[in-house]
Order: structure tokens, then sequence, then C-alpha cells
């Protein structure tokens, strides 16, 4: 349903799309009846990023489209604590309010309908979630974006109070996805790195070889010049 430049930018850019509600509407106007859609959808990376849009158009893979394209622009980066958020936090879209808590590690996704697509490409493993407001679906999927937009991450939080990680949360937080890209940068910098001097080491052993060269030529002119004409030889020795 998503036209093929959209699909291929999404996987350029590694990220999942999940359509989270189709709302169809028919309106009466004097030369008939037009029809509309609107479409919530959620694009993720499965690695901590998450994107929230509503798409509007006439027909449905066109407002597919725009909420992909809404989605990919409204990007956030969610903090993490292991596979799990860092903590509770809550937030309400008109009559509807979504709570977050985090869980231990094996838990699961403990969540259903519009915040269980959000959680599940978002990367999140393992969360406790509830709905306390109304059930309107894309009232849902907003509150629960919100509330995880209103994550704080424990590293700013105890730089802004001068202190440590494990000074303020009691123990070390570990974000998985942030280091496997750290990890990942250093591998690609070591990889340069050794690029850079195997083609150092190339061109050093190239000019020692021009050198060599150049020095078994200049040997073997020096010889022809000292040689002397073999009727010469005869004469000196005679």
């Amino acid at each position: 349903m998503v036209t093929t430049a959209e699909r291929d930018k999404l996987q350029a850019e590694e990220l999942e799309d999940r359509v989270v509600r189709i709302d169809r509407t028919r309106k009466t106007v004097a030369g008939g009846r037009l029809s509309s859609a609107r479409v919530v959808v959620a694009v993720g990376d499965n690695k901590g990023r998450l994107g929230l849009g509503v798409g509007k158009a006439r027909n449905v893979p066109e407002a597919i489209a725009k909420g992909i394209r809404k989605a990919r622009k409204n990007m956030i980066r969610i903090p993490m604590d292991g596979y799990t958020i860092p903590h509770v936090t809550q937030a309400k879209v008109g009559g509807a309010v979504i709570l977050l808590k985090p869980a231990s590690r094996g838990t699961g996704v403990i969540a259903g309908g519009a915040v269980r697509h959000l959680i599940e490409i978002s990367g999140i493993r393992d969360i406790l979630t509830k709905s306390l407001g109304s059930g309107n679906v894309m009232n849902r999927a907003k509150a629960c974006f919100k509330a995880l937009s209103s994550l704080r991450n424990p590293q700013d939080v105890a730089e802004l109070r001068g202190t440590t990680v494990e000074a303020l949360m009691g123990r070390e937080i570990i974000d998985p996805y942030t280091e496997a890209e750290e990890i990942e940068e250093e591998l690609a910098e070591a990889e340069e790195a050794a690029a850079g001097q195997e083609t150092e080491g190339a061109a050093k052993e190239a000019e020692d070889q021009e050198v060599i060269v150049e020095v078994v030529d200049a040997g073997v002119e020096t010889a022809e010049d000292v040689e002397e004409p073999e009727g010469a030889a005869k004469e000196s020795e005679e």
C-alpha cells in the first residue's frame, strides 16, 4: 500500500512502518459524495528511534505515504535503561491517558492496540503500560508518543545535578543501542586507519623499489663508462 519511493527511503534508513489506524470518511456535497481517508502511521528502527505521523488524502495509499513522511520528520530518540525505559512517565492527549512503567528483563511488552505498535518498533522489549482514559486509538497513539518524548536521559539529569548516574540511580545505566552504535563507529574508524596504514606502507614500498632501481641503473651506467675496449687492453698487456 506504500509507494515504491517511500518504501525505498525507509529501507535506506533501516526503518519499519506500522499502520496504527485507518479511518474512512464521506462528505456529501452538491455534486455527490467525497470519500477520504485518515491514517495514523508509526515509524521506527527497532533501536530506540520512533516517529508518529497522521496522513490525510482521498485514498489510503496517499494517506499512508503522507503519514510516513510526517513520522520521519518527527523522529525522536528514546533514552534506554537496558531494553526498558529509565523511569515512569505519563501523558494525556484529549481524553486518552497512557501510563508507562519500566519492567525487568524478560517481562516483554505488556501493551495492546496502538500502544503496542509504537512500543514494538521503537526497540523497547520490556515495559508495563496502562490506558487510563479514552479508548480513541489516535489519541492513545499520540499520548504514548508524548509519554515517550517526555522521558529524560539519566546522564543529562546527572550532569545538571553535578553528580554521576551511579550516585543518582544507585546503579549503572546502559543503553545497548547507543553502545552498539559507538562500537560500530570505532570499528569503522579502525578499518579506515588500517586501510590508511596499508596504503602508506604500499606507497613506501613503491618508493623504496624506485630508489633501488635508480641505484642499480646508476651502477650499470658507471660500469659501462669504466669498461675499456678489448684492443686497448691487449696493447696495454704488450
